[in-house]
This record gives C-alpha cells, sequence and structure tokens, in this order.
C-alpha cells in the first residue's frame, strides 16, 4: 500500500464535506418538515380545542336549560302536592273535631247517667240498710211474742 497522496486526500475531505453538506441539507429540510408539521399539528389542536370548547359549552347550555326545566316541575309538582295535602289535612282536621265533638258528648252523657245511677245505687243502698235496720230493732225491742 502506497502512501495517499495529498491530492487524495483533498479529494477525501471534499468528498466528506460535500456528504456533510448533503446530511446538513436533508436534516435542514427535515427539520423544516417537522416544523411545519408542528404548526400544523398545533393549528389543528387549536381547532379541535375550540370546537370541544364550543360543543361543551352548549352542552352544558342544554344541560342547565334541562336542570331548570326540572326543577321548575317539580317545584310545581311540591306545590301542587303541598296544596293537596294542606287540603286534606283541614278535612280530617274537621272531621276528627267533629268526631271528637261526638265522643265529648257521648262521654258527657255517660257522666250524667253514672251520676244518676249513683244517686240511685246510694238511695237503693241506704233503704236496705234502713229496712235491716229496722228489721234487727224490731227483733230485739219487740214483745217476746213469737215472730211468725
Amino acid at each position: 500500500m502506497s502512501d495517499p497522496t495529498t491530492q487524495e486526500l483533498k479529494e477525501l475531505i471534499l468528498n466528506q464535506d460535500r456528504k456533510f453538506q448533503e446530511l446538513r441539507e436533508l436534516i435542514l429540510g427535515l427539520d423544516k418538515k417537522v416544523d411545519v408539521q408542528f404548526i400544523e399539528l398545533k393549528s389543528d389542536i387549536k381547532f379541535v380545542d375550540e370546537r370541544l370548547g364550543g360543543e361543551i359549552k352548549r352542552v352544558e347550555e342544554k344541560l342547565s336549560g334541562d336542570i331548570k326545566r326540572v326543577e321548575e316541575k317539580l317545584s310545581s309538582d311540591i306545590k301542587f302536592v303541598e296544596e293537596k295535602l294542606g287540603g286534606e289535612i283541614k278535612r280530617v282536621e274537621e272531621k276528627l273535631s267533629g268526631e271528637i265533638k261526638r265522643v265529648e258528648e257521648k262521654v258527657s252523657g255517660i257522666d250524667k247517667r253514672i251520676s244518676n245511677e249513683e244517686f240511685i245505687s246510694r238511695g237503693a243502698l241506704t233503704a236496705v240498710f234502713v229496712s235491716v235496720a229496722a228489721g234487727v230493732i224490731k227483733y230485739l225491742f219487740s214483745s217476746s211474742a213469737p215472730i211468725l
């Protein structure tokens, strides 16, 4: 093998420089493509973000409207039930107060009857006591004649 000459070395270096230059250009081209794709991707992401933001806002508005309608319906249903129950409660109270008055009247009547019966029972008991006492007195203080 012979030693390379200066000319051959220069050619080899120039050849390597050209290849490095080609690689640099290729890398720069790829770098530009990546930058373009990055920009496109960024704009696509921004577009999707804006679109999703709009969709989310629209869904939120729809849901809040639906929630308001449900709340209004529930509120009106609750008012209706409260009014109906209020009427039912009033009717039950009136019916109970009438029943209570009738029971009070019956109790009062029974109380009067019991008072009358007590009076009669005491009178009858007194009459029986007086009769027995009269019989005993007659027996004890009567003449010795036999009692038949």
